[in-house]
Order: C-alpha cells, then structure tokens, then sequence
C-alpha cells in the first residue's frame, strides 16, 4: 500500500498536468467552470478530512 507521502506526490505531479493542460488547452468559460468544480471538490475533500480526523480522535479516546 503507497504511503501518504507517495500518494501526496503522485497527487502534487497530476495537479501540475492538470494546470498544464488547462492553461494550453482550456477555453476562457471552461477554465471558470473548471475552477468552480475544483473549488467545490476542494471542499468535499476538506469536510472528508474532518471527518476522518475526528475518527481518529475518537479511536484515540476510546483506545484510552
């Protein structure tokens, strides 16, 4: 299983394509549509990790 550093990596390299792609290749309108999706999903992601956090707090507490 990959390591959080290495999933960090690979995550950090795809961004950088991503950015590439959208600057080269992307219309005006698709890159506010774009940059609207990624914000939500910024989000998303952001109410994940409090949650995982909180569980593992809660594992940690319980564990006590």
């Amino acid at each position: 299983m990959a390591s959080f550093e290495e999933i960090g990596r690979t995550l950090d390299q795809e961004v950088e394509k991503l950015r590439r792609y959208v600057e080269s290749e992307v219309k005006p309108v698709t890159r506010q549509r774009l940059a609207r999706a990624l914000r939500a999903t910024s989000s998303r992601l952001a109410r994940l990790a409090r949650k995982v956090e909180g569980r593992r707090r809660r594992s940690a507490s319980e564990a006590k």
